[in-house]
């Protein structure tokens, strides 16, 4: 029975490993082909591109969270010095990195791309461009680590060695004797146990070479303990339409240099040992709760309580960045929407980290708010406008720039655009025909107005004709009336009625035989001058009457001093007389 059971033991351990370890470290004839191959001296990483590609994007993080990135033309080597830009050597530590290709697309890839982001319909266009084979329809990314230890770099590539893992052989031995084979290098023999019914251990397993008799487990129930521990799921599908992918759960790299993670990889329906992609994995060293999902399904970036369905947590400006690369025919362009206590921003990380979006704390509510149908209102929550500003301020709303403009486009087809601008160079205000580009009304900082004219030289300036109470008057004089005045030919019949001038006009006989005389330009003229010697004798009579109240006044008080001058002089005499 004892017998017994030691076989059941070593073929539940022998199955264990054969499904939660895999198969040896093989290179699989399925690898995917690396993007370049690295390698590094004192100086610098370097790596060897392997593929063709228009541009290499090459991100360094190091130790402490600092990274470094570069982009690299198609012909030059990738690279990373392994000093700062003051010539200091880099801390130790391990450094990962990643290695993105950006493919060479053709100017009409490139025009045809930008124009779906106009129409909406790039997903169309660009299944359309990779059926054609001008768009690929995945680009390859090599990512991996390397470690600086005491100036030294080990870069996981083969010149640095891999890390064996014991073979399976016929021949077995005690627990100890595998564990000094194993670490003196010299080849490890383990008897395969298969059993056809169930394993049922009531205690816990230790898999690997590494694993003692007398393993202190603690709390684990299962213990993998070696120098390359994997998890396989490798799937044996063979029925159409079923599933067939394999999967790994990988525990740190196996080569010299390599990174200490854990990660899940997806090894294709083929993949097996270190091949195959990551697509997710955890860093050794990263902090609590780097990534926490509570049971509501909250997601916590650096914190175990998520208040909102994401909560990013950190002692300095909290932040997520959106980067689109180049790699499927677009401009790349990064964005960062982050906050802290000076304000709430989105950066333009492609445009020189510009903040053309900012709110500062303490800002009221619907201090920008678009309602439902577009309308954008400024400290209010109901814009009944397209722009609609609310302040109890006196001064609601500024632009401040050199020659500032506010355009006003008509949407008819038969609409001008009109402009109000000013201009920095002479502190002009000005309103033009946007469309014509001719200038209509200016103002100048002395106060001039004009109309017409740009450089009206008095208070009011008009540069054309002046219509006033539905009568033209020529712009040459300046009128001012203030009351209703006759038109210039009403007058000049007038006058010619009258026989108050001359006859000046040309004599004709209409076809009834009566003279009618026509005023000629020079009676216009004469008529005009007399029109404003009119308004000029009205102004006159006006002032004339005016000053006339003045000496009327002025006599009155003569008046009254040549009385108050005429008692005086009557005390002074009758004083005179009492003395004598």
């Amino acid at each position: 029975m004892k017998i017994q059971k030691t076989v059941r033991v070593f073929a539940y351990l022998a199955v264990l490993t054969m499904c939660l370890t895999g198969a040896a470290l093989a290179q699989s004839a399925n690898k995917v082909e690396s993007v370049a191959a690295i390698a590094a001296d004192r100086a610098e990483v370097r790596w060897q591109p392997q593929v063709e590609y228009g541009r290499l994007i090459l991100t360094v993080s190091a130790p402490g969270g600092e990274v470094f990135r570069k982009e690299f033309e198609a012909g030059t080597t990738p690279s990373f010095k392994l000093t700062d830009h003051q010539g200091n050597n880099l801390p130790d530590g391990s450094y990962t990195y990643e290695l993105r290709v950006i493919p060479n697309l053709s100017p009409g890839v490139r025009k045809a791309l930008a124009a779906s982001r106009e129409n909406g319909n790039t997903a169309q266009v660009m299944q359309e461009l990779q059926r054609n084979g001008q768009l690929p329809a995945s680009l390859p990314i090599q990512s991996g680590s390397f470690l600086i230890e005491k100036g030294a770099v080990l870069t996981g590539s083969p010149e640095d060695g891999v890390e064996p893992q014991a073979q399976k052989q016929n021949a077995g031995g005690t627990a100890n004797q595998l564990q000094s084979k194993k670490k003196s290098g010299d080849a490890v023999t383990i008897q395969d146990v298969v059993t056809p019914d169930d394993i049922i251990v009531q205690g816990s397993a230790c898999i690997g070479l590494d694993c003692v008799n007398g393993e202190v487990f603690g709390f684990d129930t299962i213990r993998l303990k070696e120098n390359n521990t994997r998890i396989q799921f490798d799937d044996t599908s063979t029925a159409a339409g079923f599933p067939t992918n394999n999967w790994q759960i990988r525990a740190n790299s196996s080569a010299s240099g390599g990174a200490s993670f854990l990660g899940f990889v997806d090894q294709g329906a083929t993949g097996n040992s270190e091949t195959g992609t990551i697509v997710f994995s955890t860093a050794a060293g990263a902090p609590a709760n780097s990534l926490f999902v509570s049971s509501t399904g909250r997601v916590g970036l650096r914190t175990g309580t998520p208040v909102l369905d994401l909560h990013i947590a950190t002692s300095d400006t909290p932040a997520h960045r959106l980067e689109q690369t180049a790699g499927g025919g677009f401009t790349a362009q990064t964005w960062d929407i982050a906050g802290n206590e000076a304000n709430f921003f989105v950066r333009d990380v492609t445009g020189g980290s510009r903040l053309p979006f900012r709110i500062r704390p303490g800002a009221p509510t619907s201090s920008i708010d678009i309602n439902g149908s577009g309308n954008v209102g400024i400290g209010t929550a109901s814009p009944g406008f397209k722009l609609d500003v609310v302040s109890s301020a006196p001064s609601s709303a500024r632009i401040k720039s050199p020659d500032v403009a506010f355009r006003l486009e008509g949407t008819k087809a038969a609409g001008n655009n009109w402009a109000l601008q000013t201009v920095d160079a002479d502190g002009r205000f000005r309103v033009f025909d946007d469309t014509s580009g001719a200038e209509r009304v200016t103002v100048l900082q002395s106060g001039n107005f004009g109309i017409g004219t740009a450089t009206p030289a008095g208070k009011l300036d008009v540069n054309g004709t002046i219509f006033q109470r539905g009568i033209q008057l020529f712009a040459d004089y300046v009128f001012e009336p203030t009351y209703t005045l006759e038109s210039i030919e009403e007058h000049s019949a007038l006058m010619w009625n009258n026989k108050h001038l001359p006859a000046v006009g040309a004599r004709t006989v209409d076809e009834k035989g009566q003279e009618v005389v026509e005023i000629g330009a020079r009676m216009r003229g004469l008529l005009e001058e007399l029109e404003k010697a009119h308004i000029y004798i009205s102004t006159l009579s006006d002032r004339i009457t005016a000053k006339d109240a003045a000496v009327a006044k002025l006599e009155r008080q003569n008046a009254e001093l040549a009385e108050r001058l005429a008692r005086i002089e009557a005390m002074l005499s009758g004083t005179k007389s009492e003395k004598q």
